[in-house]
């Protein structure tokens, strides 16, 4: 549950991120104040601009219903995105995702204008923590840039390029579009919970970006704690695909209403079975999870302030 919380609590948060919007389409000549610039591949074409959403951190939440709690086989609401960070998802439980700045913001000391604008290297102290092809936003109250370590190791030389042709995805460009001197950098950190099978013990397990977390979660059922007033507090809880939240959260701006997450989790006894005299009942998120198994189950659920969105 810390895990999910810690994750979830930062939603968003990218230093002055709130305050500025996506370049679209994205371009390579010097940045506009007030937009966020995204380096990485696959590069604009023409009039399209294909950006991965592995690699959108535009939006702080998003979040996909199971139509079918019970027994699944009917997909989400709304329908999740085709993702490497999403793994043979059991359609049962909800998928919750997050983007968000990990770290603490390590200044940038000197960074060379260079052709196109902000092309060479950032220069920061030793010891950042930031490695090889991390994937990064250098940010102020002005603007902001999106892109991978190219080469070498920030953590140990101090240097933070960002040239194309290396990693996965690797950058288009290097135009960062302007000097970033003072601003912070941060790591850029997308996270997707989910339940799925694992490939261990074959038991439902809770899932992050593909790896397992937690073994023997059974569901994972979400609601959002959606502001309908403007006045930074709860109105109503509802699940994704549900009026106010019943758009994608990249169409549907109510998702910029959510001030809080409400998390269930239901957590089995794994291969302990036998445990119970019957199958058992007990109420979770808003209803009734019926076992089919003599199991040992127990309900866990916390409600989890979105910081950037509270009072």
């Amino acid at each position: 549950m810390e895990i999910v919380r810690r994750d979830l609590r930062q939603a968003g948060y990218f230093g002055c991120r709130q305050s500025l919007a996506p370049e679209t389409p994205r371009n390579e000549s010097t940045l506009t104040p007030g937009f966020i610039r995204n380096t990485l591949n696959p590069a604009p074409s023409g009039g399209s601009d294909p950006l991965s959403w592995d690699f959108d951190y535009g939006l702080a939440l998003e979040g996909y219903t199971a139509v079918d709690p019970v027994s699944g086989g009917s997909g989400w609401s709304p329908t999740p995105p085709v993702s490497t960070l999403i793994a043979n998802a059991e359609d049962h439980s909800d998928i919750v995702v997050t983007s968000r700045a990990e770290g603490v913001g390590v200044i940038v000391n000197q960074h060379p204008g260079g052709n196109p604008p902000g092309s060479a290297s950032i220069l920061i102290d030793n010891d950042s923590g930031i490695g090889p092809e991390d994937i990064l936003m250098v940010t102020d109250c002005t603007s902001a840039a999106i892109f991978q370590v190219s080469t070498g190791n920030p953590d140990t030389s101090g240097q933070i390029p960002h040239n194309t042709g290396t990693g996965a995805p690797g950058n288009y460009t290097n135009a960062l579009g302007r000097s970033f001197v003072g601003a912070e950098v941060f790591e850029a950190v997308k996270s997707v919970f989910y339940v799925a099978n694992s490939p261990v013990t074959g038991r439902p397990a809770l899932f992050r970006n593909g790896d397992e977390l937690v073994e023997d979660v059974e569901r994972l059922r979400v609601f959002y704690g959606v502001d309908n007033t403007d006045n930074r507090q709860i109105d109503i809880y509802v699940p994704a695909g549900t009026v106010p939240l019943d758009g994608p959260a990249s169409t549907d701006p109510d998702w910029e209403r959510v001030v809080a997450v409400q998390l269930h989790l239901l957590i089995s006894s794994g291969a302990e079975t036998g445990l119970t005299e019957a199958p058992v009942s007990l109420p979770f998120a808003g209803g009734t999870f019926d076992a089919t198994d003599r199991r040992a189950y127990q309900a866990f659920t916390t409600t989890i302030g979105v910081r950037n969105r509270l009072p």
